[in-house]
């Protein structure tokens, strides 16, 4: 049994300020002296959950653990966006195909586990020196003397190192933009 964090502090108080006994200790707190043996020399603590039961968290056949990833797989390759399935829609499908009796939580488990595994792939990328940048138009209000006011917003990264430049130019053309591009670039 778990206990509230002040029954902790007065059992540590009690043993190291006052000097008790494990058994004067249980008496004054009205907990058990197991409970104060447990927690008397501070090697545990309350708020740590204790180890599990030792069964599985889950049981499922192989037969059931592959049809859920060939849900998934074909989820993949089909590539679907709003028919992807879901930890309900798998359930319902094993219930339905496979005649399934566990629980829809333990599908619920199972089909986060293994999405975690996946992962998302992605390639980095890297650069040269000066060898890419990009350039993006934006607008952004500001206030210039008062008065409320739209501007154009000209930025420039340089992929290799990450430089920002940012220019607001009278208008959207390149030709004083062009030059600092190339003399940075």
């Amino acid at each position: 049994m778990a206990i509230e964090v002040e029954i902790y502090e007065k059992i540590r108080y009690l043993h190291e300020h006052e000097g008790l006994s494990q058994r004067k200790i249980a008496t004054i707190l009205g907990v058990s002296r197991n409970t104060v043996k447990r927690y008397f020399d501070g090697s545990n603590v309350p708020w740590e959950r204790q180890g599990t039961s030792g069964r599985n968290k889950y049981v499922v056949t192989d037969d059931v653990l592959e049809f859920i990833k060939s849900c998934l797989a074909s989820d993949d390759t089909e590539n679907i966006k709003k028919q992807k399935h879901t930890a309900k829609r798998i359930y319902d499908r094993l219930i339905d195909e496979k005649g399934f009796s566990g629980g829809q939580s333990t599908i619920r488990e199972i089909v986060a586990e293994l999405k975690a595994k996946q992962g998302k792939v992605f390639i980095p990328l890297s650069f040269d020196p000066g060898e890419a940048i990009q350039v993006d138009w934006g607008e952004a209000t500001v206030y210039l003397a008062g008065k409320k006011i739209k501007v154009n917003l000209w930025c420039m990264r340089e992929c290799y190192s990450a430089d920002m430049l940012e220019e607001i130019p009278g208008r959207k053309t390149l030709p004083g933009i062009s030059k600092k591009c190339l003399a940075l670039h």
